[in-house]
């Protein structure tokens, strides 16, 4: 009985998955952005919040990151710019009824 149940549970947790959005390279890049969005959740609707950046200096996106704080299926998506361009617009949507907390970084 114990075996099965501890088979059950780590089919769970392989289950369990994330909705973090990570385009491009990050590791060992310089971050020159990063801000916590959230905002609370509404009965029946979904949050959406749209982030634009502009690199004041005009350097070259390397990569984004939006990692959803929840764990929920919140997602997030890059809509203009991007890797390759210095400016991005990066479009968060939280789940039905919940909120959204999503942390952004970008690097160069």
């Amino acid at each position: 009985m114990r075996v099965t149940f501890l088979i059950i549970f780590l089919c769970f947790l392989c289950y369990c998955e994330t909705y973090d959005m990570i385009i491009g390279d990050t590791v060992h890049r310089k971050m020159v952005f990063h801000q916590r969005i959230k905002d609370f959740a509404i009965p029946f609707k979904k949050r959406i919040k749209v982030l634009t950046y502009n690199d004041p200096e005009k350097r070259i996106i390397k990569g984004v990151a939006a990692i959803d704080n929840d764990f929920s299926h919140a997602s997030a998506n890059i809509t203009d710019g991007g890797v390759g361009f210095s400016y991005v617009t990066v479009r968060m949507k939280s789940q039905r009824h919940h909120p959204l907390n999503f942390e952004v970084e970008i690097y160069v």
